[in-house]
């Protein structure tokens, strides 16, 4: 599933093409995707100018001059393609926005999880049902150790579960969970209330580092991901934690990973540098 750098990574693609720029004509093929997938027959989406596009989340938020908008999540398989008109539309293509530049934008998502959802004027898309409950952007001052030490008091559930958690800190999935444990030498299972204040000035350093240098490497590629037109993440080469079960850690070049699973995830950790 594409977590934070993937978005990122295609937001930042799709922006020089989409901003400035304008819907002439929008096409679907099925009815719904997670939820209805109503872009047909919306003639506010078209003929406006493109104004902005950015993220919350794994959300990415566009809108356009007369207010309407678009929040668009890539679920577990989505992505897109800009292209020729000329090219043919391919399985699974869902979604065709006709663009003024001359090209379209094709949104494919074979497991259909992802979601296409309009905003109407007159409403903060950011309090959104899907966007308002989130937690601070792990990239923003709003996620420092201050608080996450007050998110984590008191709690037994593990410390990778409560730094997953989207109202805890949004954008820190599975593979940047592990990789910034890792980084900050905690291990995964251990309750968030134990952790020291010291201990987790450690980990939002080490989770800015990690998602700031995913980011850069164009996200990371296990299975189904690319950004746009079909480019791989290179972060994967990267990974000191992530997949490794069974390997010497790099880290301390001591411990053997160890796979385990947390809430049916896998979570990869070292027993000997991670406490």
């Amino acid at each position: 599933m594409p977590e934070l750098p993937e978005v990122e990574t295609v937001l930042q693609a799709l922006k020089p093409h989409l901003v400035d720029n304008k819907f002439t004509s929008i096409k679907t093929y099925v009815p719904k995707l997670r939820g209805p997938l109503e872009l047909e027959d919306r003639p506010e989406l078209l003929n406006q100018s493109i104004v902005e596009l950015y993220r919350r989340a794994k959300y990415m938020i566009l809108t356009l001059a007369n207010n309407y908008g678009l929040i668009i999540h890539l679920g577990m398989t989505g992505s897109f393609r800009l292209e020729s008109t000329s090219l043919q539309r391919q399985k699974h293509d869902h979604a065709e926005f006709y663009l003024l530049s001359g090209l379209v934008l094709r949104y494919n998502d074979p497991r259909r999880f992802g979601q296409l959802v309009v905003t109407e004027p007159g409403n903060n898309i950011l309090e959104h049902k899907l966007l308002i409950h989130l937690g601070p952007e792990p990239l923003t001052e709003s996620f420092d150790n201050t608080w996450l030490a007050r998110v984590c008091k008191g709690k037994k559930k593990p410390i990778k579960s409560l730094i997953m958690d989207n109202a805890t800190v949004v954008g820190v999935g599975n593979i940047y969970a592990s990789e910034s444990l890792s980084l900050a030498g905690i291990n995964p299972l251990v309750a968030a209330g134990t952790v020291t204040k010291k201990r987790l000035k450690r980990l939002t350093e080490a989770i800015k580092h990690v998602l700031t240098a995913a980011i850069e490497a164009g996200g990371t590629t296990i299975k189904d991901y690319t950004s746009l037109n079909g480019e791989e993440g290179k972060f994967v080469r990267e990974l000191m934690v992530y997949g490794k079960a069974g390997q010497k850690c790099s880290g301390c070049n001591r411990g053997i990973i160890k796979q385990v699973y947390q809430s049916g995830r896998s979570t990869y950790y070292c027993p000997v540098c991670q406490r």
